[in-house]
């Protein structure tokens, strides 16, 4: 099994689907060169995403989407939306995609769950259960 510098095992990565828009801006965010920590977790994400037209409709987590998912360490659901950093209220449910629940979940499908690292470097299982329906970035 092939692991990454970043410790996400690339053997066991599910594949993931991002529309154009949503892979340009994350692209812009995290930049063109070789970032660190979750910005690096999430370029190798964008390297690795099916990116499809923005006309067709998507069954997987992208930007200004709900998404109920369980994480394997947790026996709740949570509800988040993934927007833009300076949007980003944990309080409200709003994460970034540069926070490690946000960067993990980007592209999954509902009922696909992915092992990724949390903030201390442990692997935890996060799985979307639901998406609601993404609404436009302006």
């Amino acid at each position: 099994m092939t692991t990454r510098s970043s410790g996400v095992a690339s053997a066991r990565l599910p594949a993931i689907h991002l529309s154009a828009t949503d892979h340009a801006l994350l692209t812009t965010l995290v930049g063109e060169g070789e970032a660190d920590g979750v910005a690096g977790l999430l370029q190798q994400e964008l390297a690795r995403a099916k990116v499809h037209g923005d006309g067709r409709r998507l069954h997987s987590v992208g930007l200004n989407c709900w998404v109920h998912y369980t994480d394997e360490r947790s026996s709740r659901t949570r509800r988040v939306k993934i927007v833009p950093p300076l949007e980003a209220d944990i309080d409200a449910g709003l994460i970034s995609p540069l926070s490690h629940v946000g960067a993990g979940l980007l592209g999954l499908a509902q009922g696909q769950s992915i092992r990724w690292p949390d903030p201390s470097g442990r692997e935890r299982v996060l799985t979307p259960v639901l998406i609601e329906d993404c609404e436009a970035l302006t």
